[in-house]
């Protein structure tokens, strides 16, 4: 087996269990956030890791520090890894978000690769940030797996990146907390694990 990279979206927050929008806004783990990450670290104990990186937003760092847990390895931030700029729509739910921008939000279901949020970014921008992160990680990746703690929008483009499918499919792929999402890295790219597939949509 070659090197692999495993993608876990952070733990629930107090806003994730109120259907609120967060991007880059920075609201903790919840209590049930906080055990599931503590499940996750139990579940990959065995499991060595080379590597430990994260979103610098407050959820992910929680949410890898606790994975980490007695490992001897720091946990790298990075930037590129932080979730999707939603802008004016963070700390909204959606029902806010259609009283407001009806229209945008019926592109944003129908065709999400056009949309631009407002005072945030485009999906396009999103993925090229990740990308410089991946492709990094596919020249210089150690034997051992390497745990990149992000969000849910970030692991979707990763997943459609690896799996050679467009930002069009973004919305038809769920992403849960602190489930990892394994992607191997074959010639000089990640795709996507056998295990992992059940999170895409059909071809």
């Amino acid at each position: 087996m070659g090197p692999r990279l495993l993608l876990v979206r952070h733990g629930q927050t107090l806003w994730n269990e109120a259907g609120r929008y967060q991007g880059r806004s920075d609201p903790p783990l919840s209590a049930a956030g906080t055990a599931a990450a503590v499940e996750l670290a139990r579940t990959l104990e065995p499991t060595p890791l080379g590597r430990i990186l994260s979103s610098p937003l407050r959820r992910a760092v929680q949410t890898a520090r606790l994975i980490g847990g007695r490992r001897r390895l720091a946990i790298e931030t990075d930037e590129r890894l932080a979730e999707l700029a939603f802008g004016g729509w963070e700390g909204l739910t959606q029902a806010e978000v259609k009283e407001h921008w009806p229209e945008l939000l019926r592109l944003y279901k129908r065709m999400p690769e056009a949309v631009c949020f407002p005072g945030g970014e485009t999906i396009a921008e999103a993925e090229q940030r990740l990308g410089s992160v991946l492709d990094a990680l596919a020249v210089d990746a150690p034997a051992e797996p390497v745990l990149v703690v992000t969000h849910a929008a970030l692991i979707r483009l990763a997943l459609l990146r690896a799996s050679e499918r467009p930002l069009s499919r973004m919305r038809e792929i769920a992403v849960a907390h602190c489930r990892p999402y394994p992607l191997e890295r074959v010639g000089g790219s990640w795709r996507v694990a056998a295990e992992t597939p059940a999170a895409l949509p059909a071809c």
